[in-house]
This record gives C-alpha cells, sequence and structure tokens, in this order.
C-alpha cells in the first residue's frame, strides 16, 4: 500500500500505486508555491537570505543568494550565478539550470547588454531543454526586450516553442512569427523549417529539404544534420526518396549527438528505424550507447525517449520484465520533470500488456490517451487508443477493442504512414473487426497494406496473420492455417517471441473451433512456452486456460444461481448472449467457425433451472443455433 505525508513522496509496489503517489507530489507542491506566492517580497527575502547560509549544496547556496540580493543588479553575483548554472547544466539538472541562468542575466549590469542578452537566451534554451514553458516564456520576453538580431529572436521564440515537447496547439502563431522575422536570415530560417515537424507531413518533408539546402548554404553542419535527420524521418513516414541514403549524410556530418538535442539526432533516428526494421540487436546497441551520452550530456526528455525506446526494443525481443523496468523509469521521470504523459504512458501500456498484467495496461492506455488529447498530441493519442483496443481485443471485449479502433482510425485517416511498420495497429483492427463479423470492413483495411510493403518481413507477417483470422470466417481454413505456420516462422527468424507466440495461439485457436484437438494443443504448447520464456504473464494465462479447456478443466469458477456446473466457455456464451451479441458475434467470440455455428448435434444437453424472463423481452430473442438446450433455455430467460 502506498502513502504519502507532507512533503513525502513513498513509493508502492504496484505499478499503478507509484503513478497515483506521483500525482500527489503535486498536491504539496503547489500548496509550497502558492505559500510563497502570498508571502511578502520581504519575507521571501528573508528567507532566501537565511537558506544562503543554511544550504550545504554550493549551487542551491548561490541561488538562495541570487533570490535574496539586495540590488537589482551585482556584477559579481552574476558572475557566481552563472558559474552555479553551468554547473547545473553540467549536472543534468536543466530545470534549475535555466532559473540561474535567468537570475545571472537579471543581476547582469544593464551597461553589459551583449553578455545580459546571451544570458537570456541561454535560459531560454535550457528552459526548453527542461520543458519549462513558463521560464521559456519569460527568457523570451526578457531576449525580446533587449533588442536582439532577428536570428537570436528566433532562436528565443523557437525555445518556447521546444519547451512544449508534443503539446503544440498553443503556439502554431509563434512559426508565423519567426517566419517574418527571419525573411532575410537563411540560417534562421533553417531552424524555422528544421522545427516544422508536427505538421502535415508532406509539408514537413518540404520544410526539412529546403532547411537542409539551406543550413549547408550557411555553412551550418549541425543545423543541416538536424534538417536531414527530419528529411530521412518523413521520407520514412511518407515512403518518398531514399530515407536510408538522407540518413547515412546526416550521420556522415559526424555532429555529436547531444548538439541540438539528443531526440533530434541522426544517431537517435537511426536507432528508431532499426526498431521499425525489428533489427533489435543493433537498436539496443545503438540505444546504449546513447543513453551514456545522455546521463552525461543530455536533457530528461533525452533520457525518456531512450528508455522509451529502449521499452519497445525488449517487448519485440521478449525481455517482459526488461521492458517493464525501462517503462517505468520514463514514467518516473516524465512525472517528476512535468514532461508530457502521453508518450510514457503509450510504452507502459505496451509494457504492462506484456509483463505486467491488462488491467494495469488498460489503466494506462486511458490516462495517457486522456493527456495527449487534452495537449493536442494526436501522434500519442493514437497510440494509447491502439494499446486500448489491443489490450480489449486480448481480453475479449471486442465491441470496445473496435471502438478504441474504430476512433483511432477516423484521426489516423489523414495522417496514415506510407510504411506500415512505423505505427502497426492496423492487423489488431483487422482480428477485432474480425472477431465483431464485421468482415467487410475487415477485407477493406487488409486492402490497405502498401504494396511496395514487404510480405517476408515482421511487419508483413502481422498482416498475414490478420489475414488468415479472415480467411478462416471465410470458410478457408486450411489456408488460414498454412498462413499461420508462414507468419511464425517469420517471427521466429527475426527473434520475435511474442509475436509468434501470439501467432500459434491463434492458430491453436482455429484448430480447436475446428474439432482439431490434438494439432490445437500443439499450437497452444508451442505458443505456451514461448510465453513462458518471455515471462509474458497476461497472455501466458490466457494459452494456460486454453490448455486447460482441452484437458477439460475449464470449469467456471462461478456457481451462482442458473451458471452452476457451466465450463468458463459455457459461461462466457451465457453472458455475450445476454448482454446482445447476434449469433455471428457470440460465435467468433466464443472462437466457432461459422461452419459449425448452426450444426453441433454432439454437444451434450445441461439441465439448468430457469429464471424468469424480464418484462416485455420475448423468451429466446437472443438464442443461438445450438443444440446445448439447456442454455439455450437459460439464455432465452436471460434474455
Amino acid at each position: 500500500m502506498c502513502g504519502t505525508g507532507p512533503g513525502l513522496l513513498e513509493y508502492g509496489s504496484d505499478p499503478w500505486c507509484r503513478w497515483r503517489t506521483c500525482r500527489r507530489y503535486w498536491v504539496p507542491r503547489a500548496l509550497a508555491d502558492g505559500v510563497v506566492e502570498s508571502a511578502g517580497q520581504q519575507e521571501r527575502t528573508d528567507a532566501h537570505r537565511s537558506l544562503a547560509y543554511a544550504e550545504a549544496d554550493p549551487v542551491h547556496a548561490v541561488r538562495h543568494r541570487a533570490l535574496s540580493r539586495p540590488e537589482a543588479t551585482d556584477p559579481c553575483l552574476a558572475e557566481d550565478t552563472a558559474e552555479a548554472a553551468g554547473r547545473a547544466r553540467a549536472d543534468g539538472e536543466r530545470a534549475l539550470s535555466a532559473e540561474l541562468f535567468v537570475l545571472a542575466a537579471e543581476l547582469t549590469p544593464v551597461n553589459r547588454p551583449a553578455l545580459r542578452l546571451s544570458r537570456f537566451l541561454t535560459a531560454a534554451r535550457e528552459a526548453a531543454a527542461a520543458g519549462d514553458s513558463n521560464l521559456a516564456r519569460r527568457a523570451a520576453n526578457a531576449v525580446a526586450a533587449s533588442r536582439p538580431t532577428p536570428a537570436e529572436h528566433v532562436a528565443a521564440l523557437l525555445a518556447v516553442v521546444d519547451s512544449h515537447s508534443q503539446a503544440l496547439a498553443g503556439v502554431a502563431g509563434l512559426f508565423e512569427r519567426c517566419r517574418r522575422l527571419a525573411s532575410s536570415d537563411p540560417q534562421s530560417l533553417a531552424a524555422i523549417r528544421a522545427n516544422v515537424s508536427n505538421s502535415d507531413p508532406h509539408e514537413a518533408l518540404g520544410a526539412a529539404r529546403k532547411a537542409a539546402e539551406l543550413a549547408r548554404s550557411a555553412g551550418r553542419p549541425a543545423l543541416e544534420a538536424a534538417s536531414l535527420t527530419m528529411r530521412a524521418r518523413m521520407e520514412r513516414v511518407l515512403n518518398e526518396g531514399d530515407s536510408r541514403a538522407t540518413l547515412d549524410r546526416a550521420l556522415a556530418l559526424d555532429v555529436a549527438a547531444e548538439a541540438d538535442g539528443i531526440a533530434n539526432s541522426p544517431q537517435y533516428l537511426a536507432a528508431r528505424h532499426a526498431i521499425f526494421d525489428d533489427r533489435l540487436a543493433e537498436a539496443r546497441s545503438r540505444l546504449t550507447v546513447l543513453l551514456a551520452v545522455a546521463e552525461q550530456h543530455g536533457q530528461e526528455e533525452d533520457l525518456v525517449d531512450i528508455w522509451r525506446s529502449l521499452a519497445k526494443v525488449e517487448v519485440r525481443s521478449g525481455a517482459c520484465a526488461k521492458a517493464l523496468a525501462w517503462a517505468g523509469k520514463a514514467l518516473d521521470a516524465s512525472v517528476a520533470a512535468g514532461l508530457s504523459l502521453g508518450p510514457a504512458c503509450y510504452t507502459t501500456a505496451l509494457a504492462q500488456s506484456t509483463g505486467g498484467s491488462f488491467a494495469a495496461a488498460l489503466r494506462y492506455a486511458a490516462y495517457g490517451e486522456r493527456a495527449a488529447r487534452e495537449e493536442g498530441d494526436v501522434l500519442h493519442r493514437n497510440r494509447n487508443l491502439w494499446m486500448a483496443g489491443a489490450v480489449r481485443l486480448h481480453t475479449g471485449d471486442i465491441n470496445g477493442a473496435v471502438t478504441a479502433f474504430a476512433l483511432l482510425d477516423r484521426t489516423e485517416d489523414s495522417r496514415r504512414p506510407a510504411d506500415p511498420s512505423v505505427f502497426r495497429w492496423q492487423p489488431d483492427a483487422i482480428e477485432a473487426l474480425v472477431a465483431a463479423g464485421e468482415l467487410t470492413s475487415a477485407q477493406n483495411m487488409i486492402l490497405t497494406f502498401p504494396a511496395t510493403a514487404r510480405q517476408d518481413s515482421a511487419t508483413g507477417a502481422g498482416w498475414t496473420r490478420a489475414r488468415a483470422l479472415l480467411l478462416d470466417r471465410a470458410g478457408e481454413t486450411d489456408r488460414a492455417v498454412e498462413l499461420l505456420h508462414a507468419a511464425a516462422e517469420v517471427f521466429r527468424r527475426d527473434g520475435l517471441p511474442l509475436e509468434e507466440a501470439r501467432t500459434h495461439l491463434a492458430r491453436g485457436r482455429i484448430q480447436r473451433a475446428h474439432r482439431r484437438q490434438a494439432a490445437a494443443r500443439t499450437a497452444f504448447q508451442d505458443a505456451r512456452d514461448l510465453y513462458l520464456l518471455a515471462r509474458a504473464q497476461p497472455m501466458l494465462a490466457t494459452v494456460q486456460e486454453h490448455l486447460d479447456r482441452l484437458d477439460g478443466q475449464g470449469r467456471s469458477r462461478s456457481r451462482e444461481g442458473g451458471r452452476a456446473g457451466l465450463t468458463d466457455s459455457e459461461a462466457r456464451l451465457a453472458d455475450l448472449v445476454s448482454r446482445g451479441a447476434t449469433n455471428q458475434q457470440a460465435a467468433q467470440q466464443m472462437y466457432i467457425s461459422v461452419s459449425r455455428e448452426h450444426a453441433q448435434p454432439d454437444l451434450p444437453e445441461t439441465p439448468l433451472p430457469l429464471p424468469h424472463p424480464a418484462p416485455g423481452r420475448p423468451l429466446g430473442s437472443h438464442r443461438l443455433s445450438l443444440t446445448l438446450s439447456g442454455i439455450l433455455e437459460f439464455l432465452g430467460a436471460a434474455a
């Protein structure tokens, strides 16, 4: 059990408990901020003066000295404060560094305008690195009041944009302001174009190409590398041009990964592309190198991005415990630093769905979707919707899964990447549509698979698995099983044990639905062995339940009222039909094939006590065409 006291944060063992505890941290902090704001200036000055003498940390001691200054400017104290800001930056404390640079600038005499302006500009950049948009705006306003050059003014405004991370809904006007300021400055124009990364991908690609040209003509290799990186990213998303060659050009410039933020570096994009291509050993190696750089030079957001990417690598690799650990670090750091929570919640939901619990995964996905929606972050809103839909699919909530994927599809339709490896939600959506009996919609989505994409890749194998489920519903069971064997082999070849296990599980369900008990048991056992090695607890429990049913051990734990003596399958069938499922929907959710939906003469008849039907509802209004008469009578009454 987790709990907090005044000024105390205690982590519990449960991930969701830990998350709620982190949320509580902000309550006492907000109260403390309110107390500070309500105090008079003299009271605050006296408090900081006392703290300056009591503080053992030299950096924080300087901060208290600066905040208790008797004079508006003080060149000596300004130097001390700037030095302390540099130490904080070196230690990775970017928010503290930003605040100290602002204080150093304010303490700098007005007869040294260049130094004063430089410190405000550095403060804006540090605030952007820390994700502190309020402090970034404060520093940018000070820059604007200091008669800066257009390039300096643009740099300060772009720092404000960067400080908003994914939440860019409120900064669109800043880009237009930057364009007006930089109309005659190629270097500034390149910087602006390089920042157009959250708009329409075609516009972003054009902007990145132009930015790279302008940066090269201006002799700015760091800016050219950032622009080429953005160009490579958009070429991959849109499947236009040669993204690998563009990325190689960016890497060849040999710009340090931390020069423009690690997340914007070609080194980081190379790691991301390795993840997309399931070159997991390469991705892990690249990310490990970048992690060391981020720990020494980076900002909190860089660390979060790298931890999130490592979590994805371990999920794909089948190292569920490692994935949970990386995702937990990313979420904790995001909360502590006040970063956008949509990305970290998505990654945590992904890790929980494989190595934690489906219930926790749903909670994180729901919170991440809400946080991303409130921040205008469409990218991570959609990724959290994907997680919500996928988990609901795994837990049998087919209607909930279809709803989540429908929301995602409406938003994603105009933004859909041409490369399906960038965002792999469609196979899960197709499976949900097949389970819901919406076969035409499933077939239409299958037709969106790009003709240029490789069928023999892991991404292609995911689509093959979804296609096999649709073929089984069309009566082509043997062909569906063949495709599932082929898909499993691709996943095995590429070292993706969770995907391979999921494919065996799908094959087992199809075989069991057609009463091929031995083949179903083999498939389920193959899946169980892989899930066991990966420590994928949620799916391991699912496949074990299927094996228990095959062995006749799947008896219902519930013996209430009319459900006494029902197996798990029978109880689930009763629940589905009583909630209004059609014959076809219930059959698919129970993994009964269409060909067997209307005739199963060898099922035993189970007598059940009958409850009275609800008033105004016809007896048997949702009756399935099965010969299990006891269940039919029970379902008719419950309907």
